[in-house]
């Protein structure tokens, strides 16, 4: 009878370390989800300001100014996003969107998984205004 005296406490211990990494990783996929939301959103609203940008300006400066404003209005992500700007014809223009995603267990393993990982390609009409 000795022999499995604490026995139950070292399982209850194991059980919720388990239930807390599980929590962990649920809440961290929900993050990268989130984020990857939030860049797609932000890269699209780009996309349509470079469409709607005005005659006389050039594309490829309007889109200098609204990839920067992304990256800006996106916090510390904005860093890692690349915001290209892929194809301009009279009718259409491509933003080419890549973002590593979020990296799982970041502290512990560095060449880790990642979710919610974007490469896209954001095709918009032009809208010239006036």
């Amino acid at each position: 009878m000795t022999g499995e005296r604490g026995s139950g406490l070292l399982g209850a211990v194991l059980a919720v370390g388990a239930v807390c990494a599980l929590l962990g990783l649920a809440a961290d996929v929900a993050v990268g989800l989130w984020t990857r939301t939030t860049v797609e959103a932000v890269a699209e609203d780009a996309a349509r300001r470079i469409a709607r940008a005005p005659a006389g300006d050039p594309p490829r400066a309007a889109a200098d100014r609204e990839f920067t404003r992304a990256r800006h209005l996106l916090g510390s992500t904005g860093r890692r996003v690349r915001l290209e700007l892929a194809d301009v014809t009279p009718q259409h223009l491509a933003v080419q969107l890549r973002w590593e995603g979020r990296r799982l267990l970041p502290a512990l393993a560095p060449g880790g998984p990642t979710v919610a990982s974007l490469n896209r390609r954001i095709v918009v009409r032009r809208q010239v205004p006036g």
